[in-house]
C-alpha cells in the first residue's frame, strides 16, 4: 500500500465527517478514497512537501477533495492559489547569505 493510500484510509472518516457524508456504501467509500489519494498526491507535489503532517497541507488535501466531490476541481487552484503559495513558500529551504546578492525569482507553482 502506498503512502497516499495509507493516508487516505487513515483520514477517510475525518473527511466524511467534515463533508457530512454518512454512507457506508463500498463503492462510494472507494470513490472518496480515490479522491483523497489523488488530492494527497497533487497537493504534496504543488507545495513541495514530503508528507501531510502539516495541518495546512491536510486542509488543502481535504479542500481539493471537496472540490472534486462537487465536480468543481477546475475552480480549486484559482480559489486556493494564495493558500497553496503560502504553504509552498513556507516549506522552501532558507537561502544562504551569498544568494542575497543575486536577483532571484520565485519559482512558479502553477
Amino acid at each position: 500500500m502506498s503512502t497516499a493510500e495509507t493516508w487516505a484510509n487513515d483520514n477517510l472518516n475525518s473527511f466524511k465527517q467534515r463533508m457530512r457524508i454518512s454512507t457506508n456504501d463500498s463503492d462510494e467509500l472507494a470513490n472518496l478514497t480515490d479522491m483523497l489519494i489523488a488530492s494527497y498526491t497533487s497537493i504534496l507535489r504543488l507545495v513541495g512537501v514530503p508528507d501531510a503532517s502539516d495541518p495546512e497541507v491536510k486542509e488543502l488535501i481535504f479542500e481539493r477533495s471537496r472540490y472534486t466531490y462537487n465536480d468543481a476541481l477546475d475552480e480549486f487552484k484559482e480559489n486556493y492559489s494564495q493558500n497553496i503559495r503560502d504553504v509552498f513558500l513556507a516549506n522552501q529551504p532558507e537561502e544562504s547569505e551569498e544568494s542575497d546578492d543575486k536577483i532571484t525569482e520565485s519559482p512558479s507553482i502553477f
